[in-house]
């Protein structure tokens, strides 16, 4: 299995090749913007429909109140969506929160609304739902900004008619009804009833004493970074390491052996049940006295080069909340009733679920566009429900000296980091007792019309 690096990660700041380093890159930081997609759809009964707005509620009124006491953006990351309302910080906080929830859904046409929604017989894309979302976030910060003034004096300056809006959310959800096969109907929908409406509520920001941005930021772009960070709630984040099966391709030498300047690591491999799998030294888990360090095995995973990527049914996929808090904030109403969305958690099917479930985790991190079919990548996944590699240090794994079988250098690496190289593995060589090293430079063959790599020691 081979590895590239550029010499800056090898022999610069990291040191990679003195620790005898493989680190595992968060999926963000990859040159695809594709990484790690996954296709949500929300698709549920009236139950987990409410509850969603419930939710939206309770995150987008936390990030007003932010908004009062610091004077900055708010960030995607600052919106709880962990959070749940048994764990307000005072039964003041629950009792204006419950108030919220009580002036919202008693609008007229705001349980019409929710009833469209769950009686919808298509998958509800993420799009779609922004669009929703945009049209009812108006409405929502209006009660959050009204109960506040009422409650602790706070001048939002927002004015909306409750009568003028009921009637809008009417017409709204009738155009929808009317024209919900076409993405592109929906998106003329939403130009002609949600943009005036932003409009108009940012004309009571006029006279706000403070800066306005942080208002403005909040009216706009929450729904759609809200939607970013709820599906957080379904899966742990992951992060990954990345090899290939070939070291001859002349395009992977240019685009990560840094135009041939950098180096090709080749890894031993073992092999069990037809995979091949490595041994790398990490944070296995944590204890009392910190964390705790240990050799651990890693498959190797093929990426599937395909143009469909996993698809998520989001109500069904809330596997990182505890059952009791699923149960609570997602799956029941206030009258006891449970949604059928939490129909896997019987006995009977939780089984089948949860191997679906992780199926589906793992594919959204080896699934890739046809585009990238020529790297034929394989890679190591790195992952914890407990969120132990957050910080990049973290994910800092070791390999053993004796599964680096050989280096290869490319056709522009210079001299002096193969000296340095050289010298390294010398010295590893000395302290592990081994002679068997070897070293490979990659040329380009005219005979063959292709990249070839030749042994030099």
């Amino acid at each position: 299995m081979y590895r590239f690096r550029k010499i800056e990660n090898l022999l610069g700041e990291y040191e990679e090749l003195e620790k005898q380093e493989i680190y595992f890159s968060d999926i963000s930081s990859l040159n695809d913007p594709m990484e790690g997609f996954r296709e949500y759809f929300w698709s549920g009964d009236l139950v987990v429909w409410k509850n969603l707005l419930r939710h939206y509620l309770l995150c987008l009124e936390r990030i007003v109140m932010l908004a009062w006491v610091r004077d900055e953006l708010f960030t995607p990351e600052d919106i709880p969506v962990f959070l749940e309302e048994e764990i307000l910080p005072t039964t003041e906080y629950k009792q204006m929160f419950l108030e919220i929830c009580d002036r919202f859904f008693e609008i007229d046409g705001v349980n019409e609304y929710l009833e469209f929604l769950a009686s919808s017989p298509r998958k509800i894309s993420r799009e779609e739902l922004c669009i929703h979302l945009n049209f009812i976030h108006t409405l929502a910060c209006h009660i959050i900004a009204e109960i506040h003034r009422e409650r602790y004096k706070l001048q939002l300056g927002l004015s909306i008619s409750y009568a003028d809006y009921s009637n809008h959310l009417k017409q709204y959800v009738g155009a929808w009804r009317e024209n919900s096969n076409n993405i592109e109907d929906l998106r003329k929908i939403d130009a002609l009833f949600t943009r005036p409406l932003e409009l108009e509520i940012m004309e009571g920001f006029e006279d706000i004493p403070i800066n306005k941005r942080k208002w403005f930021a909040i009216l706009t772009r929450f729904p759609n970074d809200y939607l970013n960070e709820i599906v957080k709630l379904t899966y742990p984040e992951g992060y990954v390491a990345c090899f290939v099966d070939d070291c001859t391709n002349a395009a992977i030498w240019a685009h990560y052996g840094d135009g041939y300047r950098g180096v090709c690591l080749k890894f031993k491999t073992t092999e069990k049940n037809g995979c091949p799998m490595i041994d790398l030294r990490g944070i296995t888990g944590g204890g009392n006295s910190g964390s705790v360090y240990g050799y651990r095995t890693f498959k190797f995973h093929k990426i599937n080069y395909s143009n469909q990527f996993p698809s998520i049914d989001f109500f069904e996929s809330l596997g990182r909340l505890p059952i009791p808090q699923l149960l609570r904030q997602w799956y029941s109403d206030q009258d006891g009733s449970y949604s059928p969305c939490a129909d896997w958690m019987n006995a009977d099917a939780i089984g089948d679920w949860r191997k679906e479930y992780w199926n589906k985790y793992e594919r959204g991190f080896f699934t890739k566009l046809k585009d990238w079919e020529y790297e034929q990548e394989q890679r190591l996944l790195l992952s914890s429900g407990l969120d132990t590699y957050r910080e990049p240090e973290t994910r800092e794994f070791t390999y053993k000296f004796e599964d680096l079988e050989a280096i290869i250098f490319g056709m522009r690496t210079r001299i002096e980091d193969k000296i340095k190289i050289k010298k390294i593995i010398g010295a590893k060589c000395e302290e592990h007792n081994r002679n068997d090293f070897n070293f490979y430079q990659a040329n380009y063959s005219p005979s063959l019309g292709k990249m070839v790599i030749n042994k030099i020691r």
